[in-house]
């Protein structure tokens, strides 16, 4: 672990509706770092440990908060490969390939996308901001369709589109498994599985999940499905697929041995479809790409 370089004892000066809101507030420290302080059980609350980022901490509540030294991020400007598929004065729509981890994290600092980008253009960093450009995400072995800003006013503008769910975002998956319908809805809550925490599941004190799956094609003890989701949690098509049964082929962490017995190194999930309204010209803008060699490979091996 980290050294820690700060104890904090605060006491909340009013009602707040998390305790991550809290703790950034009071730390000037992200929700996301803040967030990694609560899982490392660096927090306690009123003499207990913080179990939730999600507490509700009420006035006159007592927290100590032990702080741990933050990682610098290194930005420093390196040439990683990807398709642009649209470029637009203030952002570009690329083909993210798998393998490819969109910005710099613990054990990965400099092989990411947000480098690439640093590479490509003369971002203005912020201190302390390892996302210059990102809106959203893709996960490492997800490949696709990514929206990716220009400069930080870009940034701001595009990410209302997610916040107020503007955008329609759609995926390819090759599953495994019979499903009975054709059509499965789902809705319920994603949270941080509670013992291994780097893992998402179903999980009603979780924050709520929308995703629509289409049975386009079927195989044996296979099929392929369009999806789309209408929130952006964390893996959050992987675990539908995984709560519904039809685990995706290729997913190490939310497959079985049936679904990792397939040839492909990563899991069959690639994001094929875009179309929001710009918002900096008021155009319908739609995307469409093609799948991935390895997904296509993996139809064929399967027909």
């Amino acid at each position: 672990m980290k050294k820690i370089v700060e104890e904090l004892k605060l006491v909340a000066d009013k009602d707040y509706k998390r305790a991550d809101i809290f703790l950034s507030e009071k730390t000037g420290k992200t929700r996301s770092f803040c967030q990694k302080l609560v899982e490392l059980e660096l927090v306690s609350l009123n003499g207990k440990v913080l179990k939730k980022t999600s507490t509700k901490i009420n006035q006159g509540d007592y927290l100590v908060v032990s702080i741990l030294e933050e990682e610098k991020p290194n930005l420093e400007p390196k040439k990683i490969d990807f398709e642009i598929v649209f470029e637009h004065k203030e952002y570009l729509i690329i083909n993210k390939p798998a393998g490819i981890v969109v910005h710099p994290a613990p054990g990965n600092y400099s092989n990411t996308l947000v480098n690439g980008l640093v590479y490509m253009f003369s971002f203005e960093i912020n201190e302390g901001d390892f996302r210059p450009g990102i809106i959203h995400r893709l996960d490492k072995d997800t490949s696709g369709l990514m929206i990716v800003a220009k400069n930080y006013n870009a940034k701001e503008r595009l990410s209302k589109l997610f916040k107020e769910r503007d955008l329609e975002k759609r995926y390819i998956c090759i599953a495994y498994g019979s499903p009975k319908e054709n059509f499965y809805n789902i809705e319920n809550h994603i949270g941080r599985h509670k013992i291994n925490r780097k893992k998402m599941c179903v999980n009603e004190d979780g924050k709520f999940a929308k995703t629509d799956v289409f049975i386009l094609k079927r195989f044996k003890n296979e099929f392929i499905a369009d999806v789309k989701i209408y929130t952006g949690r964390t893996h959050q098509i992987r675990v539908h697929m995984s709560f519904l049964g039809f685990p995706i082929i290729g997913d190490e962490v939310y497959g079985n041995k049936f679904s990792l017995s397939y040839p492909i190194k990563r899991q069959a999930l690639h994001s094929y479809y875009l179309k929001f309204i710009c918002p900096f010209d008021n155009i319908e803008r739609e995307v469409n790409i093609d799948l991935p060699e390895d997904m296509q490979n993996l139809i064929d091996c399967l027909n």
